[in-house]
């Protein structure tokens, strides 16, 4: 989403090129007419500009719209929707609760949407990056009314904590960066958030409450079927999005399970090495798991290697059983190697999954070289 806080840098690119205000929105029937043109006799540069000013003109006629149902207003257009759909109901069905379910499902959504920008508006005066995140991973996972009402109570906590820390931790981490000018500008960061902290806490409870309200009251018609299968792995050979693979999405939720749903950090492969434990490496765009029993658990990974600590992978042979050698990069000429190595049922098992780990340090040696958009423009 464009309006989040934390984007990737071809994203911040995108935002930042178009250099307007970006704003939530929700349901808006926005209805843009094709471009269409018969018997074209122009060069490129000329077709981009008029399409580009015809879906600016049609986005113009379609203002009213889009305002109606943005988030910091509400959503007054979709609260007329569900007055409009609940009246129509009464008079057509005479369905009394289907009025009185549609009102409430209007306003509470109305509150929840105006509570929230006001809230995430307190929450960036705070000028805490880390509080700022901890407010968004608690959100993320709300997808229920008990959810909502979880999130908001953990909200107004995380609000209440850091007020009470943020005189501390602010200064603290202003001079570990800047030194003495980092120091003064984190104690009036740290008496910026011990004042505001506790009121987006309060109005992250508030939302978190009108949230639940909504879900509960929503209508039959607006509840998403359960999705019929998990989200699809995104990122196949060469980067090019790959066939849906059911075993590939499953062990993405796997690896979202494991490293909290960073998503910085993306599936690659998956294999299992050995039966008799079911033991398996989880291959990432930043590290390689081996995990036993093929569970979400960090209890259950015995060995995690990050790319940047491995120069190469091997597969070698020992008494007639193949291993996978783990080679770990020198940083200095006194380190000593450390070699794990793990044993694999076959030989064609140990190859693959050779050519796997080598393939992904491969590519992340590649994107720590390249330059972004974003970096070429600022060196």
């Amino acid at each position: 989403m464009l309006t989040a806080s934390k984007l990737s840098a071809d994203l911040k690119a995108l935002k930042r090129d178009m250099s307007l205000p970006l704003v939530r929105f929700e349901d808006a029937k926005v209805d843009l007419d094709p471009f269409i043109k018969s018997h074209l006799f122009e060069t490129i540069v000329f077709l981009q500009k008029e399409i580009g000013v015809h879906y600016t003109e049609e986005l113009k006629s379609q203002a009213a719209k889009i305002l109606g149902s943005v988030d910091f207003l509400g959503n007054p257009l979709g609260l007329f929707n569900d007055v409009t759909e609940g009246i129509s109901g009464l008079i057509n069905d005479g369905n009394v609760r289907g009025l009185l379910t549609n009102v409430t499902h209007g306003v509470s959504n109305s509150a929840a949407k105006v509570v929230g920008s006001l809230s995430d508006g307190l929450g960036t005066l705070n000028m805490d990056k880390n509080y700022q995140d901890r407010r968004e991973q608690l959100r993320t996972g709300a997808q229920s009314s008990g959810g909502h009402i979880l999130a908001g109570v953990k909200g107004f906590g995380n609000g209440l904590f850091g007020a009470v820390t943020s005189i501390f931790t602010q200064p603290y981490d202003g001079f570990k960066e800047d030194g003495i000018e980092g120091l003064v500008t984190g104690i009036g960061k740290g008496v910026i958030g011990t004042v505001t902290k506790p009121v987006v806490g309060v109005l992250d409870l508030a939302s978190g409450a009108a949230n639940a309200i909504r879900d509960t009251s929503s209508s039959s018609s607006r509840i998403s079927p359960p999705p019929l299968r998990l989200p699809r792995c995104c990122h196949g050979a060469g980067m090019l999005l790959p066939p849906y693979s059911q075993n590939d999405a499953k062990s993405q939720k796997l690896l979202h399970d494991l490293n909290k749903r960073n998503l910085e950090e993306f599936f690659i492969a998956v294999e299992q090495l050995r039966r008799e434990d079911r033991l398996m490496s989880l291959i990432t765009s930043k590290q390689v798991y081996f995990l036993l029993g093929g569970e979400a658990d960090s209890g259950n990974i015995i060995l995690k290697v990050p790319h940047k600590e491995l120069f190469q992978c091997l597969v070698v042979e020992i008494k007639g059983r193949y291993y996978l050698e783990l080679v770990r990069s020198q940083t200095s000429a006194s380190d000593q190697q450390r070699v794990p190595q793990i044993r694999c049922d076959k030989q064609t098992i140990a190859e693959r999954v050779s050519q796997q780990i080598n393939y992904a340090r491969n590519l992340y040696e590649e994107q720590q070289h390249t330059l972004t958009s974003t970096e070429a423009e600022d060196t």
